[in-house]
């Protein structure tokens, strides 16, 4: 009767660590693996603010991070990021034709769409969206932006000049404020 008793106890153990196994994973899977940076338009200025979000992208793959990250800022908000009144001036159409990492360099080539409509606020609100986002990874120092395979160094109509390649401020105290 005793080993009946320690089979059963033994094996509701077993089972008990194998429900604790799978809730631990399934809660990892939802965890947030990306910090990205949407606009928020404060009346009189424009600012970032950090969200959290699960793109499944490979930790150790910073050039699908980047795209994953990209495609995120794409998309856009959540209803309740905009209801907070966050956005996203990245066009939803931008189509990321290359990432490459190279010495601490993050290149991204996007293309054209990247430049088009909106003013020097919205040009400044991708400028520092992109750059925020995409840099926050270690041995990323820099990122270097293309169009269509050409340097970024104007963006927009009303002629937003761009560092080639472009350097993140440090700390949080310096997010933009535009």
């Amino acid at each position: 009767m005793r080993t009946v008793v320690l089979r059963v106890v033994a094996l509701s153990l077993l089972l008990l660590l194998a429900l604790a196994g799978t809730l631990a994973v399934r809660t990892m899977q939802r965890l947030p693996d990306t910090v990205l940076y949407l606009v928020r338009d404060a009346g009189t200025t424009f600012t970032l603010e950090r969200v959290y979000r699960r793109t499944r992208a490979r930790t150790d793959d910073p050039e699908a991070r980047a795209r994953h990250a990209l495609a995120a800022l794409a998309v856009g908000p959540t209803e309740e990021e905009a209801a907070r009144g966050l956005g996203s001036e990245v066009p939803p159409d931008i189509v990321v034709r290359a990432v490459r990492l190279r010495d601490g360099v993050l290149e991204v080539d996007l293309d054209r769409s990247f430049a088009a409509g909106g003013g020097s606020a919205s040009m400044l609100g991708r400028l520092h969206q992109v750059t925020w986002t995409l840099t926050q990874s270690s041995g990323i120092e820099r990122l270097a932006l293309y169009l269509d395979g050409e340097p970024l160094r104007v963006l927009g109509g009303e002629g937003v000049m761009v560092a080639h390649p472009w350097t993140r401020p440090t700390g949080d105290a310096a997010v933009p404020v535009w």
